[in-house]
Parts: C-alpha cells; sequence; structure tokens
C-alpha cells in the first residue's frame, strides 16, 4: 500500500491513516511525514492495527505532504532445530529471541502510545451511527455541503464533525469534490452540482472545475 498525502490541514484539525493488517501479518511502514505534526515517521514494525495521525493546533492552515508505503510481511513456515544442535546452544538461541522480541515489543508499545485516544476514537465512532447517519441526512437535504456547514447545521464543532465524514467517505456512503478553495460533499452528484453552480461565479470556475460539475451534472 502506497499512498501520498498532500493537503491543507485547517486549523485544530487532523489527518488520519488506519494502517489495517490481516490475521498472524506483520509490516513495515515507511513513513515520511512532517516530524512534530506526525506521530509517526520513519522505518517502524506494526503487528496489530494502529492510526498514522497529524495534527494541526495552530490557528491558521499549514500544507501536509509526504509518503506513507505499508510492506506486509508474511510470516515464514515454522522450522524445527536440527537434530545435532546441542541443547545450551538451542537455549541460548531461544534467549536471545526473547530479548529481541521484547525490545520489539518496548518500540511497538512506543510507537503506539501517542495514537492510543486516536484508536480509541476509532472504536467510539464505530459506535455513533446516529450522528453519521444525521450527517448523511443534513448533505443530502443540501445537495452539498461544505465541512463548516455540516457542523453548522448540526450544531456540533468542525472536529467532531471531521471524523465522521471521513469515515462516511472511506465507506463510500459520502463522496466529495474540490470546487475553488473548498471542498463540497455530497450524496447525489446531480444535486450537488446544481447547488454549488448556483453558489459560486461561474465565470470564475477554472475548465477543470467546471469539467467535473459537468460530469457531475450527467450523473444519473
Amino acid at each position: 500500500m502506497n499512498i501520498t498525502v498532500f493537503i491543507i490541514l485547517a486549523p485544530l484539525a487532523s489527518w488520519v491513516l488506519p494502517v489495517y493488517l490481516p490475521p498472524n501479518v506483520t509490516a513495515t511502514v515507511h513513513a515520511d511525514l512532517p516530524l512534530g505534526l506526525c506521530n509517526a515517521t520513519g522505518v517502524f514494525e506494526i503487528q496489530k492495527p494502529v492510526a498514522i495521525a497529524c495534527a494541526n493546533t495552530g490557528l491558521s492552515p499549514i500544507q501536509l505532504s509526504g509518503r506513507v508505503s505499508v510492506v506486509y510481511n508474511m510470516p515464514p513456515p515454522p522450522q524445527a532445530p536440527p537434530p545435532e544442535t546441542p541443547l545450551l546452544a538451542l537455549a541460548t538461541g531461544v534467549a536471545a529471541a526473547a530479548g529481541l522480541s521484547h525490545a520489539a515489543s518496548n518500540r511497538r508499545e512506543l510507537l503506539a502510545a501517542p495514537i492510543l485516544p486516536i484508536i480509541a476514537r476509532i472504536k467510539r465512532a464505530t459506535a455513533e451511527d446516529p450522528v453519521r447517519r444525521e450527517i448523511l441526512r443534513v448533505v443530502d437535504t443540501m445537495g452539498a455541503a461544505t465541512m463548516s456547514q455540516i457542523a453548522k447545521a448540526l450544531g456540533k464543532s468542525w472536529g467532531s464533525v471531521q471524523w465522521h465524514v471521513y469515515v462516511l467517505e472511506r465507506e463510500g456512503k459520502l463522496k466529495s469534490v474540490k470546487i475553488g478553495a473548498f471542498t463540497y460533499y455530497f450524496v447525489n452528484p446531480k444535486k450537488a452540482a446544481e447547488v454549488i453552480l448556483a453558489s459560486v461565479d461561474p465565470a470564475a470556475l477554472t475548465p477543470e472545475d467546471r469539467e467535473k460539475l459537468d460530469i457531475m451534472a450527467a450523473a444519473a
């Protein structure tokens, strides 16, 4: 899995990339992300799902760019030690492996520490289906809405709505399009194109943005 990151992170907002693992599989993660802005950088190995997160704690937008690649390591088949291996040598090898395992475990715990609140938030978001249903209802009623408009319609903060919108978009229940400086979320592309065209100056649209809206308007 290779992901290129290039977004404008709004004030007091966060970006989250969950990294999932199949059972009994480890993965090597190469995270080329800004130090201090994100909770994980460099190369590290994981043995359970984690979430790489970047947060803008400032009061002005910042540019977030980088790259994340995940290489899944399939476990090798177990091999029995050769019959002629001396018992002492085998015991020494087991002790060394246990020491390495302990060191790796400590490394994983240090990596997981900053993202434990995010993992807990992921679990809570799974149970908060009514919030996401309300977001879908609001967006479908409005036709197209920015994150700020969704938050205002729900009477919630921008940050509390952002995660639910991310989950809905990841599940394919919500779609987004960037027109000019704004990102609009929608359920029905044809209806969204009409709303967006009515809210912007058509003469100010770039050819690329105009093409996006034409494609949306032609959707069945």
